[in-house]
Order: C-alpha cells, then sequence, then structure tokens
C-alpha cells in the first residue's frame, strides 16, 4: 500500500498502545513510539481503527462520502482532551512562559485567544515572549524567560534546528515541563524526547496529504501554480518538498509556476497575475495558506476566469472566509489548520505535566474532537463543510 493513507495508518498505529499510567516516548524510524511497561497491546479492534483512519483520507479525496465517526482520536490527543473535560479547580496558580515565534497575524492571534481560554480554565498566568519570526530574537527572549523562571514552557520554535539548540541548551536544564507546538525539531519527524507533549498541525505529512489531494483532483492533463509562504522557512521547506513528492506521483500534472507569496494576498494576487499571464491552461492552483487563496481568487477573476469552474482553488487553514469560499463553490478545498486548539490543548498538555502526569507524546491535531466529530478528515470541501465550525 503506497500514498497518503499509509502514512495516516501509520500515524494512528504509532500510538495504537495505550497506557495504563504515564506514557513514555523513545524515537524508531517512524519518530514516536509511547511504550510502558503495563500497556494495552493493538488488539483486532485496534488494526480496524488504523484502516478506519485511512479510510476517512480516502474519504476526503472521494467527496466525504464515509462517515466522519469512523476516525477517532489519538490516545494522546485522547488523554488530553479527558483531562480537560474532567478538570474542575485549579490546586496552584502557575505561571508560565509562552516562547512563541509571533503574536501578530490571524494564525497567531487565534493561536493566542486559545492560550487566554486555557489561562481563564486552569486558574495560570502566562507571559508572552515574541521572537516575530526571528531565530536569533528567540534566543534571547528564550534565555530572559530562563532567566525570570517559570514553571513551565510553551514553546512554538521560530526554527526547527535553532529550536532544538535552545530547548537542549536552555529549557530541557531548567528540569520544568515544556511543550512544543507548531513544527517538530530536532530532526524529528513530530516528537521530540524530553518533552510533555508536541502538537502540530502542518508539518510534512500534513502537506504531503494536501498536496496528494489537490493533484488527484485532476482529470486528464492539469497545469498548476503554487504559492507558498516564506522563503527559507521550515513550514515553505515542508511545502516545496510535498509539491515535488505529489509531481512525481501524478506525471499527468505539470506545475508551471511555484513562487513564495509570504502569506501575504496581495503578493499571492500579483504572482498568480502574472502566472495566468504566462501560462493561460493553468487549472488549478494551490496555496498553503487562505490569506493568500483571496489572493489567488482575484487573480483568476481579473484574468476573465471563473473560479470553481475554470480554475481549481486548493487552499490551507480552514478559516472563516475560507470554509465560506468552499462553501459557495469558489475554492475546492481548504485544510483545516487548528491555531487555538494547538495552544488550549498544549497548555493543558502542560497542565497535566505539572500535575505529574505528562503524556510525552505527539498529538497530531487532525485526531483532536474538532475534526474528529465534524468532518473526521482536514480536507473541507463543499460535501462536509457544514460540518466543520471555523474559529477564526
Amino acid at each position: 500500500m503506497r500514498g497518503p493513507g499509509f502514512t495516516l495508518v501509520q500515524r494512528h498505529q504509532q500510538s495504537c498502545r495505550l497506557p495504563l499510567s504515564r506514557v513514555n516516548a523513545t524515537n524508531d524510524r517512524r519518530g514516536t513510539r509511547m511504550s510502558h511497561p503495563f500497556t494495552i497491546a493493538a488488539s483486532s479492534s485496534g488494526i480496524a481503527r488504523m484502516f478506519a483512519v485511512a479510510l476517512v483520507f480516502v474519504a476526503g479525496l472521494a467527496g466525504n462520502n464515509i462517515k466522519a465517526s469512523a476516525v477517532e482520536m489519538s490516545p494522546a490527543a485522547k488523554a488530553v482532551v479527558d483531562y480537560d473535560k474532567a478538570f474542575t479547580t485549579p490546586a496552584k496558580k502557575y505561571r508560565i512562559a509562552y516562547l512563541t515565534e509571533c503574536v501578530d497575524n490571524p494564525y497567531c492571534l487565534a493561536r493566542l485567544e486559545g492560550l487566554k481560554a486555557a489561562a481563564k480554565k486552569y486558574g495560570f498566568d502566562f507571559k508572552i515572549f515574541d521572537a516575530n519570526f526571528s531565530p536569533a530574537t528567540q534566543a534571547k527572549v528564550v534565555e530572559n524567560a530562563v532567566t525570570e523562571g517559570f514553571e513551565g514552557y510553551l514553546f512554538g520554535p521560530a526554527a526547527a534546528q535553532p529550536g532544538c539548540g535552545l530547548y537542549n541548551r536552555l529549557l530541557k536544564p531548567t528540569g520544568k515541563p515544556v511543550v512544543s507546538i507548531d513544527i517538530a525539531m530536532c530532526g524529528d519527524p513530530d516528537y521530540t524526547p524530553g518533552l510533555a507533549a508536541t502538537l502540530t498541525m502542518q508539518g510534512p505529512y500534513h502537506f504531503d496529504n494536501m498536496l496528494d489531494n489537490a493533484f488527484a483532483s485532476c482529470k486528464g492533463n492539469c497545469e498548476v501554480a503554487a504559492v507558498g509562504g516564506f522563503v527559507g522557512s521550515d513550514l515553505f521547506t515542508y511545502w516545496e518538498n510535498a509539491i515535488k513528492k505529489a509531481a512525481a506521483k501524478y506525471p499527468n500534472v505539470k506545475v508551471v509556476v511555484d513562487e513564495p507569496a509570504n502569506f501575504d494576498p496581495r503578493i499571492a494576487l500579483k504572482k498568480i497575475q502574472d502566472a495566468l499571464l504566462a501560462h493561460p491552461h493553468i487549472n488549478i492552483v494551490i496555496s498553503s495558506w487562505d490569506d493568500m487563496s483571496r489572493g489567488v481568487e482575484q487573480a483568476v477573476v481579473a484574468a476573465g476566469k471563473v473560479p470553481g469552474k475554470d480554475v481549481s482553488i486548493f487552499s490551507g487553514g480552514a478559516t472563516k472566509v475560507g470554509v465560506e469560499k468552499v462553501k459557495s463553490g469558489k475554492w475546492a478545498s481548504t485544510m483545516a489548520y487548528l491555531p487555538y486548539q494547538e495552544a488550549y490543548y498544549g497548555a493543558a498538555a502542560l497542565m497535566m505535566a505539572l500535575d505529574g502526569k505528562p503524556i510525552n507524546a505527539y498529538i497530531d491535531e487532525e485526531l483532536l474532537p474538532e475534526i474528529v466529530n465534524s468532518t473526521g478528515t482536514g480536507f473541507i470541501s463543499k460535501a462536509n463543510a457544514d460540518k466543520y465550525k471555523p474559529v477564526y
């Protein structure tokens, strides 16, 4: 079995051994393997769940005709969700540091709102240390945070490898729990051993599936234009690698334009306008962010073409705007990102660690209840958009 369906089975399989108490993690060739002396081995029902998850991805490609209930939360996700549901009154008021790569764009603002909601529920105080996407700035603010002394750290690395260095050199020696969000680090595909938890929704795996979904939609021969984020960033590298994989897998799809657009709709507008002038037969445009996709749509209209008819637009974010565009038929789909839930459940995982119950594992946000209990897939299409409730 090949393709992204197999990858999704592997992702769920890595957490198929359910711990009876604390879960520890070690590395294997897939990344994280949760282990404990007392575990329940994967049974026939566990194997059935693995294939159910694969079926959910197939549903995303086939118009979401398979019910969302076919997929379940991973054990790590379920542990955090159950802890959150059961939590009532904080036993202690903690101080945590929010070591973030950004606070001033729609994605990062939504994540901040999730952290505020968690702080209200769990009764903790937090202080923001903003890197503004600069690894050098992040090095300075992390040093400041460690000097101030906090009881826990919610860490959004500005870049994977520098973030790994900061974790090993500054954060890990504090002995305080650290939860990482947004991107993986230290060369690990998802979870880095020693962390209390890792939560992501924009890893290589997610972009691979997003691009596979877009390219698989092509009937006959297609020309594709792509716009991504910032050159040199980890997310842009994931995006570019996913494009290369999809292009190799689908020889009937030719990528004629592939440009950075810095998550800016104005830049995306100009890039796609130029692309359509140079390549008037472009019939698929892929964009890694809904804001950029607004610019893409404007460019398509300006070229005298009809979005959703002459040109299919595949996006990422599942923002309120993006979901409405999908409902209207102007965009083919938008892949869900969950910044609000990323911070909220990231903070919940940090509270678990402070409570002596760390999960020490990876949480794929696509297996959180916001996806599992609504569409059952991260791909929001016209067929399932009514089930999905965006929060930003």
